[in-house]
């Protein structure tokens, strides 16, 4: 746990950049929602519930493209393997 602790101390401002980038996506996704919406649509959407895991990546699918949502997911599965993998391997300095 403590070599953990230490490699992320190390890397911290990649933490904050890997952080960072979340947000931004997440910002982008939904000024780009915000800009595309049709007028009317507001009345509608207050209808959609969001309740659990499916219907909220079918809600996030319905004004995200594809390649985006692709694009975040590889970089989460990148982000755990690396953590794992780092993990099991002690740092040689």
């Amino acid at each position: 746990m403590l070599m953990l602790y230490l490699y992320v101390l190390q890397n911290q401002w990649l933490v904050i950049a890997l952080c960072a980038g979340a947000a931004l996506v997440l910002l982008t996704a939904l000024t780009y929602q915000a800009l595309w919406l049709p007028r009317g649509v507001e009345k509608q959407s207050e209808k959609i519930k969001v309740r659990g895991p499916v219907s909220f990546l079918r809600r996030l699918r319905s004004f995200m493209p594809w390649v985006i949502i692709i694009l975040f997911g590889a970089c989460m599965a990148f982000t755990l393997f690396e953590v794992t993998q780092n993990h099991a391997v002690p740092p040689n300095w």
